[in-house]
């Protein structure tokens, strides 16, 4: 039983749709990117389960996600259809936090207090030293994978690409409801 990845392609291809709605209605549009954020995820979490062929949805939930790709011979690109979109309702709202900023402050935090427990350190010098030093080698390498992932995101959410990524989702999602 399948229903579960074409009613998850389905609904995920129509918050992906979302730029259609925006005449329509400003909130509709926003209630599909946050609903699409949880779709997201759970379509992230359903095609990593199926690419690595673990089964423990299936094995949680009792019943099938995979699609019987012989049915259709469209249905082999199914989980990559799942990736995309999957990636874009998880990029859409969270384009534009700036998480390279927020970790490298959390591991310069976890540096300089690991410093002064574990070595009894309480020279605030040394320990503001750790601080900046940590922050600074954090950030650097954390900004270009940044800059990528926002580079990515950019262009999946990008209304003309965004609509043919939820269009094609729609269409793999009644294939997938159909065999």
């Amino acid at each position: 039983m399948v229903v579960s990845t074409a009613i998850l392609l389905i609904v995920g291809g129509i918050c992906a749709a979302a730029p259609l709605f925006k005449r329509v209605s400003k909130g509709l549009e926003k209630g599909l990117v946050i609903l699409g954020l949880a779709v997201g995820i759970a379509i992230i979490i359903v095609a990593i389960d199926l690419a690595l062929g673990l089964g423990i949805l299936s094995g949680i939930f009792g019943i099938g996600f995979a699609p019987e790709s012989t049915s259709n011979p469209y249905l082999k690109y199914y989980l990559v259809v799942m990736a995309v979109l999957g990636i874009l309702l998880f990029s859409r709202p969270l384009r534009n936090v700036r998480w390279a900023s927020l970790i490298a402050l959390g591991i310069g935090i976890l540096a300089a207090a690991y410093l002064h427990v574990a070595f009894s350190v309480s020279s605030t010098v040394i320990l503001g030293i750790v601080f900046i030093v940590t922050i600074l080698i954090v950030y650097t390498l954390l900004r270009f994978v940044e800059d990528i992932l926002e580079f990515i995101g950019t262009v999946l959410a990008f209304p003309p690409v965004a609509i043919v990524i939820g269009l094609v989702s729609i269409y793999f999602g009644i294939i997938t409801f159909a065999t």
